[in-house]
């Protein structure tokens, strides 16, 4: 008989069962790793047959716990496993969070804390731990499991009215939805039959004389249609069967939100509480680690070495406090990221200093909703489940006008039957969707409210709810940050910035860049010579670093064209040509002579590969000046730290684009933390210089804006004691910068 095998339910472990287990791993031998693995292989493909859970990343975890090649290999996989085990129960242990199994048997276990694809692997768990699977609710109307939760009553945002389900549980819809799918699969046989013309009826027709073959197609369309019809109600009765067991599960999860049962909040900072009549901040906007580190990496001087973890960072750091609850009582929901896009990738330590805290985020948590509660000196958090709760934008707690489906003025129109449909099915997946964000909001607001009415983490008078705003309750839709548009945004700065460039300019580079061929499979030709200067090809073994910092090596600029724009007679089409080429026709029009504005080309210096620099000193490696085209670049000359520090904190990027991608805030913030680690040690020099001539000078928290204004209009680009004691002059005179040059 085949095994059962268990998911989601909840694992005990006790030290001495963590104790023993490591025991046993880091004495596990590399022959013996190999026959785990293949128990583990085998037990992931059972569950996927026979309970129908996917665990392809359970099958990823078993070949970092056991794969191996040699045994230099094994013994340091062992060691770093070992390791990584050990932190995966002391932060269980350390913040009260459960350990949840994604599969459980006697042979092995599958245990995580946030994140269902990140876990750890435990062979022969009964040894060492016990497990309890979750309390099936499905056999239970809401109101006999608000009785046995022992809420009195459920708080107001209910997500079904009050009494309908009272009669009902997940069980008996669900049984009325088996009965129902086997009528829809009948009816699809009998279509089916219809279609095939397989039927009696249909099957005499088709046998009679050419004469009854119209007849035949008749019926048929008469009866698909009505076949048609009856599908779409029974679809229809499906959805709404549907609807109800998935409303039924989310009304009883809401109980038990409310009921303190899902949520396990960790007291992060201790001290004491604020007075019970400060307002209650509820924070609208999710916040998302990955912009809101790289924003305080950017501003602030913080030592990320010592804070790999994001509860440690909430405990130790001022800025973690001001950023994440800025307010003696408020309330505020985290998540790793907006769009997830730079997770999972490699990132350099120097462009993202926090990284590790963002993977160890990852690791525990996933995509789950973190809560975030402070009351006065204590700061609690705790996680949502990733499963239940999903909310990708701003309202958190506002209930939001629903719209279901855009009424068109006309209506709607179809040429095919398959568009209809298709329309149909989009319009039931909006819906879905739809309310999953609303039930998600409910879940939250239950949880949030069962903490009011039933612990002392942030008490409110009796009566008063989270539902809406009062004297005691405030909901903000402010970021921290104050935003405004005083110097545009930073497209607006780098097209000013890369106006001028001049040899010598710091450029910082947006893309890795190599040279482009018409086929990469083919060695470059020799006359192609892409991004290079001159008859030879020699940027063929060139590269360009992304977000690195390279100095313009020369700047070029293709002389003016002779152009001529002319018209033809009685007809609308005015064309232009290049002078030299240009030979009138007979009637044509010449409106003008103009010169085109000549092209500039912007090189670096590159340096070669291959065997060009094969046992050269670094001072005398082969080098080939590499072309950087507009959009590949920003000029940092001109910047200042006052316009960086504006864009990093307003998020005022613009339509800021790389290789015509629209760039987001997470990505963009490496590139603005290199430009404003370059800025501000220039900025130091020049501040030295302007105190030593006049020291109130810089007491203006505007000269960088300033000294940048005066560059560019006088076209200085590096300040030295003579351009200084020129700008020093000038700030005496109390003259405005943007007009002297």
């Amino acid at each position: 008989m085949q095994e059962p095998i268990y998911n989601n339910g909840t694992v005990k472990v006790a030290k001495e069962g963590v104790s023993a287990y490591l025991a046993w791993y880091r004495t596990l031998s590399m022959a013996d790793a190999k026959e785990i693995s293949d128990v583990c292989s085998r037990l992931t493909k059972e569950a996927a047959k026979n309970a129908g859970v996917d665990l392809y990343d359970i099958g990823r975890n078993t070949f970092s716990f056991f794969g191996h090649q040699t045994e230099e290999n094994w013994e340091k996989q062992r060691a770093s496993v070992s390791e990584k085990m050990l932190q995966f129960f002391h932060f269980a242990e350390e913040f009260e969070q459960p350990i949840r199994a994604a599969l459980w048997s006697k042979e092995a276990a599958f245990l995580y804390i946030g994140n269902p694809q990140k876990g750890i692997i435990v062979m022969e768990p009964e040894k060492y731990m016990t497990y309890t699977p979750d309390r099936d609710y499905s056999d239970l109307t809401p109101a006999q499991a608000m009785a046995e939760l022992g809420s009195a009553a459920v708080c107001d945002m209910s997500i079904i009215p009050v009494g309908a389900g009272t009669a009902l549980s997940q069980k008996t819809v669900k049984e009325q939805l088996s009965t129902h799918q086997t009528e829809i699969e009948k009816l699809k046989s009998e279509m089916k039959d219809v279609e095939g013309a397989k039927t009696g009826e249909l099957a005499e027709l088709t046998a009679q004389i050419e004469a009854l073959k119209q007849e035949l197609w008749q019926k048929k369309d008469k009866l698909m249609a009505e076949l048609n019809r009856k599908m779409e109600e029974m679809e229809e009765k499906k959805e709404q069967l549907e609807g109800q067991i998935y409303l039924l599960d989310s009304q009883i999860y809401a109980i038990r939100c409310y009921a303190g049962e899902v949520v396990n909040f960790t007291r992060i900072r201790s001290g004491k509480n604020a007075p019970d009549t400060e307002p209650i901040v509820v924070h609208q906007k999710l916040r998302f680690l990955d912009e809101d580190l790289g924003r305080l990496a950017s501003l602030y001087e913080i030592q990320w070495n010592e804070l790999d973890m994001f509860e440690s960072f909430l405990k130790h750091s001022p800025y973690a406090l001001d950023t994440f609850a800025p307010n003696e009582r408020c309330i505020m929901l985290v998540r790793l990221s907006r769009t997830g896009k730079s997770i999972g990738r490699a990132m350099d330590n120097e462009g993202r200093p926090y990284h590790n805290m963002l993977d160890r985020y990852d690791y525990y948590h996933g995509k789950t909703v973190g809560i975030i509660i402070r009351n006065g000196e204590n700061l609690y958090l705790g996680w949502t489940d990733e499963n239940r709760v999903h909310i990708n934008d701003d309202l958190i707690l506002t209930r939001a006008q629903v719209v279901t489906e855009t009424v068109p003025e006309e209506p709607k129109k179809f040429v095919f039957e398959s568009e209809r449909r298709q329309y149909v099915k989009e319009q039931r997946e909006q819906r879905k969707r739809i309310l999953d964000g609303l039930v998600s909001r409910t879940f939250v607001y239950n949880i949030l409210q069962g903490v009011v009415d039933h612990s002392a983490l942030l008490p409110l008078p009796k009566g008063v709810t989270l539902a809406k705003q009062s004297e005691y309750v405030i909901f903000s839709v402010a970021d921290k940050w104050i935003s405004d548009n005083k110097y545009g945004s930073f497209t607006d700065i780098i097209a000013r910035c890369n106006q001028k460039v001049q040899q010598g300019d710091v450029l910082l580079t947006t893309q890795h860049l190599v040279p482009e061929t018409d086929s990469p499979t083919i060695y470059p030709r020799a006359w192609e010579n892409v991004r290079g200067r001159g008859e030879r090809n020699r940027t063929h073994d060139c590269a360009v670093d992304d977000c690195a910092l390279y100095k313009a090596n020369l700047v070029e600029y293709d002389p003016p064209i002779e152009m001529v724009e002319f018209e033809r007679p009685n007809a609308m089409f005015k064309g232009t040509s290049k002078a030299k080429y240009f030979e009138p026709q007979e009637g044509e029009i010449i409106l003008r002579h103009y010169q085109t504005e000549p092209e500039r080309h912007v090189f670096v210096s590159a340096e070669k590969s291959g065997n060009w620099n094969w046992n050269r000193t670094s001072a005398a490696k082969a080098r080939a000046n590499f072309e950087l085209y507009d959009g590949e670049y920003i000029n940092l000359t001109y910047l200042n730290s006052v316009w960086l520090e504006y864009v990093v904190t307003n998020k005022s990027l613009g339509d800021w684009r790389i290789g015509d991608i629209a760039v987001d805030y997470a990505y963009a913030i490496r590139y603005l933390k290199t430009a404003l680690d370059h800025i501000r040690k220039r900025e130091e020099g020049e501040k030295a210089l302007l105190d030593a001539i006049d020291p109130s000078i810089c007491q203006d928290a505007e000269w960088p804006v300033k000294l940048s204004e005066w560059k560019l209009c006088a076209g200085v680009r590096t300040i030295t004691e003579y351009q200084a004691k020129r700008f020093a002059a000038l700030m005496g005179l109390g003259e405005d910068v943007k007009n002297h040059g």
